[in-house]
């Protein structure tokens, strides 16, 4: 079997209506500052482990974390030739951040990102 692509959990996602916001309490209450913000998100630096992105997804399908992989569209093959359920490549609009979603065995959406 190959090494596995997926290299670390990137990121964890909270789900929130406006992360802007929300952005300040994070800040303010538990410490942790702001590495950057979009037009959607922001995302804060936890004092270990992976950063926490704010987010609203709206009323779409989301991941609760991401994982990092060097290259999406090679992580997205070798899931695929596993026969994982698999979706589209994608390209952030605001940021060089290229992600892809696919399915575990009980369907739970996992997400890859590389940048």
């Amino acid at each position: 079997m190959s090494a596995s692509p997926l290299r670390k959990v990137d990121t964890v996602f909270v789900k929130v209506d406006d992360p802007h916001a929300v952005a300040e309490w994070y800040e303010q209450v538990l410490g942790w500052p702001e590495l950057f913000r979009t037009s959607h998100i922001v995302v804060l630096k936890a004092p270990e482990g992976p950063p926490v992105t704010l987010l609203n997804p709206g009323g779409g399908e989301w991941s609760g974390f991401n994982f990092h992989a060097p290259d999406a569209a090679t992580a997205r093959a070798w899931l695929i030739e596993r026969g994982a359920e698999v979706g589209e490549l994608n390209q952030a609009p605001d940021q060089p951040v290229t992600w892809f979603w696919f399915r575990d065995p009980l369907g739970n959406r996992l997400e890859v990102c590389s940048y």
